[in-house]
């Protein structure tokens, strides 16, 4: 039953991509619009994580009408990204019509030096296009995202990104793939504005609150010393977008492991919380960021050593003796060395 309902789905998705290729853009924008103004009201569930996410990332520093207002806006966008994604062949075939850049230069320097680097960053404005971003350096790429539940669009997504030299990367055990492919001198972007699994991450800091934040990313640092860049795509309006690569996060390593990746991963997630900041309107405040930290008030440490000793969550420690094993080099059949 389930796959029959999957694969109905499917098709709808299908007959509607099909219309993505003919149809003017200004209309469907328009559409999406409306569709956006009519799921802040008719999404109750929904508006209401987005307006307690924005209370607690600018609490009184927004009215609540400021709030409001950034919560509608929240939904338009994000109709507006599946509208764009709807239209992504036309739009990636087209890029340099699409897109504007900013700070490309340092990803091209990257590129020629043979630099590992990889670059990080969020659901806001054109998040959905980061396909056609391969193109521009004429490099092969990837995108760390978790599987689609269901698997015919998932298996259509992962075709459609590779017919533009990209690759979707599955979260779970792909550690040593992800680390591989960076050191080949692929272009590797992570977004880590979302919740992680509870085995895959560790808490920093996200607007003042704890939040669980995926753990790779500063582990690569941390292993191999590369940079990590930001990078955005903020909206300029439907289907036109700035893609902006920012300098690279600072750290001076101390050498101690557990400590270090901590310090990394919370700059990273700093980064994501000051770009948000910028751009309120164009980011998913929708999603439940704070669910494993937040229960209508927040976690006690109590609560939160219980969940440890019962195998819930694990340490950063266990979590690093894991992410250890998954990149050790012995798992390794060609070994691949930092350039």
């Amino acid at each position: 039953m389930l796959k029959a309902l999957n694969y109905i789905v499917y098709l709808i998705f299908r007959a509607v991509w099909i219309w993505g290729k003919i149809l003017p853009m200004k209309p469907v924008f328009a559409l999406a619009r409306l569709l956006g103004n009519l799921g802040y009201y008719l999404l109750p569930g929904r508006r209401k994580i987005a307006l307690r996410n924005l209370e607690i990332a600018f609490g009184k520093d927004k009215t609540e009408a400021e709030r409001r207002r950034i919560c509608r806006s929240s939904f338009i966008s994000l109709c507006y990204s599946g509208a764009e994604f709807f239209f992504i062949e036309r739009i990636t075939r087209n890029w340099e019509k699409h897109f504007t850049f900013q700070g490309d230069r340092m990803i091209d320097d990257c590129i020629r030096s043979h630099q590992a680097f990889f670059v990080f960053g969020g659901h806001l404005g054109g998040w959905m296009m980061i396909s056609m971003v391969p193109r521009r350096f004429g490099v092969s790429g990837g995108v760390v995202i978790r599987p689609q539940r269901n698997p015919y669009i998932d298996r259509f997504l992962r075709q459609l990104v590779a017919k533009y030299q990209g690759l979707m990367i599955n979260t779970r055990g792909t550690g040593k793939q992800i680390e591989k492919m960076i050191m080949q001198g692929n272009l590797i972007g992570f977004y880590m504005d979302q919740q992680s699994r509870r085995k895959q991450g560790i808490p920093v800091d996200f607007f003042g609150i704890p939040a669980y934040s995926h753990i790779v990313p500063g582990y690569l640092a941390w292993k191999h010393r590369i940079p990590m860049f930001p990078f955005w795509m903020p909206r300029t309006r439907p289907g036109q977008f700035t893609t902006i690569f920012r300098k690279p996060v600072e750290f001076v390593y101390s050498g101690d492991q557990e400590k270090d990746i901590q310090e990394v991963t919370r700059r990273i997630v700093k980064e994501i919380e000051n770009t948000i900041r910028e751009y309120p309107e164009q980011w998913l405040w929708a999603h439940n960021r704070w669910s494993r930290t937040l229960g209508g008030e927040k976690v006690s440490k109590k609560r939160r050593k219980k969940q440890i000793a019962e195998g819930v969550y694990l340490t950063s420690k266990e979590i690093l003796k894991q992410m250890d094993q998954e990149m050790s080099e012995d798992k390794d059949e060609g070994k691949t060395g930092s350039p």
